[in-house]
């Protein structure tokens, strides 16, 4: 796996002086709540069609940044992209720093995007997708049976046979929705419902971050929409 690299967006957070703010997702035991869940820390939600959605909470010292600054700042690092790709590839959906508290919900019109932007690794697609571009499916891994982890630890070798399925690969540093049942999770990954997991928090040190692994099934929805 090639080591992440730090995001743009992370940048702009760290040059505004901006403290990370990082609340607890609640977790409702043996309730599979996925439908109702909303992020309410840095997330990636990614969707049947490829794109993406990345909500990000944050704490900004107004003491030593202004808080419209820091929007202009992020307008502006978007333009530049845009216009070096392709228009309306990042987008900005809303904006707010009520208070000192930053909520950012942005936009992204693939999960290359997304890579290119931050400036990290990020891969979501097929299984085959994922390994023709590079990225190793390596450790244990755990089936995952509706909002639970099932059984023992397994070999890669176990969820790298169902190619039908789908896998989103990040730097463990956001909660990730996907678009269907959660069958594997890399080792270390907490689950929250069947659809929502993120890296556990034993998991991440100073100079690493776990990266966050998760094999999932396509929701029937979907399937039904392609056909048609």
């Amino acid at each position: 796996m090639k080591t992440a690299r730090v995001g743009t967006f992370a940048a702009i957070i760290a040059c505004a002086w901006i403290l990370s703010g990082c609340s607890m997702l609640d977790q409702i035991i043996g309730e599979d709540d996925w439908k109702s869940w909303t992020p309410d820390s840095n997330s990636i939600q990614v969707h049947a069609d490829g794109s993406l959605t990345e909500t990000i909470f944050d704490t900004l010292d107004k003491s030593w940044y202004a808080g419209n600054e820091l929007q202009d700042m992020i307008a502006r690092s978007m333009n530049e992209y845009n216009a070096a790709h392709t228009a309306g590839a990042v987008n900005v959906v809303s904006y707010s720093d009520e208070g000192g508290e930053v909520k950012v919900v942005i936009d992204y019109r693939t999960g290359d995007d997304f890579a290119a932007y931050n400036n990290t690794e990020f891969c979501c697609g097929s299984m085959l997708d994922a390994q023709m571009k590079g990225f190793l499916f390596e450790g244990l891994f755990h089936e995952v049976d509706g909002a639970s982890l099932k059984g023992e630890a397994l070999e890669a070798s176990v969820p790298l046979s169902h190619k039908e399925y789908s896998v989103v690969i990040c730097d463990g540093t956001h909660t990730v929705q996907v678009p269907g049942q959660i069958r594997y999770v890399g080792e270390g990954a907490q689950i929250i419902n069947s659809h929502v997991a993120k890296a556990g928090e034993d998991a991440q040190t100073d100079d690493r971050k776990t990266v966050l692994t998760i094999i999932y099934e396509k929701d029937q929805e979907f399937y039904t929409q392609q056909s048609e």
